[in-house]
């Protein structure tokens, strides 16, 4: 399939991705499902999607079951985009399974084929997006709420999912079960699935009652309503009628809700095809005036170690969010920046919030699911934020700078920041004489 991937190119201005009117347009590729319910959910996701992208075409295709396929949506998008036409498809699923890594990308290549000027970018599953994360938690506590309302720590809670054919997808999803139990404490958290793989629910189910679990919450990681979801009321119902002594209460799917259209038009953008390498890189070059002005910043280690001293010779007020700190970073809290209250301290990991009042973010932790949750955050309250591991989830780079007679030179590169840093470093030179 002849999809566009990024290009290795150093400027000293801007290119930039296309966006709002011309923007590429966005192909969402859904399961697809015989229940009304979850088809109707769908394309009010869609919806939500469309409103959060102004200016984008934005349409819905399925890989079965339902109307368009993703092949005739695709090149109905891409002939009508004009001589060069461009398009991102983000897969409306939350595991690297086998729609994700075959059923999709043929389909795609197929239309590719049919127009082969179109320029195309293919995003990844979903994933377990801190957004997402968070929606699972949201199902899970109004479940628990009742009524009667059940104190979540005496509350077990099996965490469902689709089940796979691809080992990697079902590990992510046992990796998921333990990251709900550490937000939300339950009593304990048991992986399940519901097909293809073991535990079966079931299976969960019966384990959480022999560790003397009472009350059990099911948490589906569904993204829509559809036949999982009558799968699971069908087996618990099973399952419960045979265990008297055990209550048993599903929570919602994800559903059409902000944070999964947030986290599809952040795969499209990140995913949407760049212009050309002599046409720079694809950001807006500016200068930002931080004196006295709050910045965040997430992470206590090398890159923090880097940059915390460059905000504050910038005159910023720097807020450091992170459990532990580097040695030199100790030492400027302990000198003139730290005991001014320029650079303050705070010994806790990044608590949701954090981001409020910012003008700045670096996030910088050595977790690209905090990192995640921080530029989250920030983008929902629309401050520009830098992701150390992973540039193009952020909405800010880090530019190569150096200063000489009072001139400040930055040099952005395309993805090949040492590149960036030779460049920065001749033109340092050159104005050095």
């Amino acid at each position: 399939m002849s999809v566009v991937e990024p290009r290795g190119t150093v400027v000293i201005a801007s290119g930039a991705i296309t966006d709002a009117t011309g923007a590429p347009a966005l192909l969402i590729a859904a399961h697809g499902t015989r229940d009304p319910a979850g088809v109707a959910a769908c394309h009010a996701l869609v919806d939500r999607v469309r409103g959060m992208l102004p200016g984008v075409r934005v349409a819905v295709a399925f890989v079965e079951l339902v109307e368009p396929g993703i092949t005739d949506a695709l090149r109905e998008l891409l002939l009508a985009g004009g001589p060069a036409p461009e398009a991102v498809v983000v897969p409306l699923m939350l595991g690297t399974g086998g729609h994700v890594q075959g059923d999709i990308p043929e389909a795609v290549a197929t239309a590719q084929q049919e127009v082969p000027e179109a320029r195309l970018g293919y995003a990844g599953p979903l994933g377990a997006d801190p957004r997402l994360v968070s929606a699972v938690l949201d199902r899970i506590t109004a479940a628990a709420a009742g009524p009667p309302a059940w104190d979540l720590r005496d509350v077990a809670v099996v965490v469902l999912g689709r089940g796979a054919k691809v080992a990697q997808a079902n590990a992510d999803h046992v990796a998921l079960t333990r990251m709900i139990y550490e937000h939300a404490r339950p009593a304990a958290t048991y992986p399940a699935f519901i097909q293809v793989t073991r535990p079966s629910l079931p299976e969960a189910l019966g384990q959480a009652e022999t560790l003397s679990a009472r009350h059990i919450v099911i948490a589906p990681n569904f993204l829509l309503p559809g036949l999982l979801r009558t799968w699971t009321a069908q087996q618990v119902g099973a399952w419960a009628a045979g265990h008297p002594g055990t209550q048993v209460r599903i929570a919602e799917v994800i559903g059409d809700c902000d944070e999964l259209a947030a986290v599809v038009v952040d795969r499209y953008r990140s995913n949407c095809p760049e212009t050309a390498p002599q046409d720079g890189a694809p950001v807006y070059l500016a200068g930002l005036r931080l004196e006295g002005r709050p910045v965040l910043v997430v992470g206590g280690g090398r890159v923090a170690d880097r940059r915390v001293p460059l905000l504050v010779a910038a005159g910023a007020r720097v807020r450091l969010v992170s459990p532990t700190v580097s040695v030199r970073l100790r030492r400027m809290l302990a000198g003139d920046a730290g005991q001014s209250g320029q650079v303050r301290w705070e010994q806790r990991g990044y608590r949701s919030g954090d981001v409020r009042d910012a003008w700045y973010v670096l996030a910088a932790t050595n977790d690209p699911l905090v990192n995640a949750a921080v530029a989250a955050e920030a983008a929902q309250q629309r401050v520009f934020c830098v992701r150390a591991d992973a540039a193009r989830e952020g909405t800010a780079w880090t530019p190569a700078t150096t200063s000489s007679g009072g001139m400040t030179v930055a040099v952005i590169g395309n993805r090949d920041p040492a590149r960036s840093v030779r460049v920065r470093d001749a033109v340092a030179k050159a104005l050095h004489g």
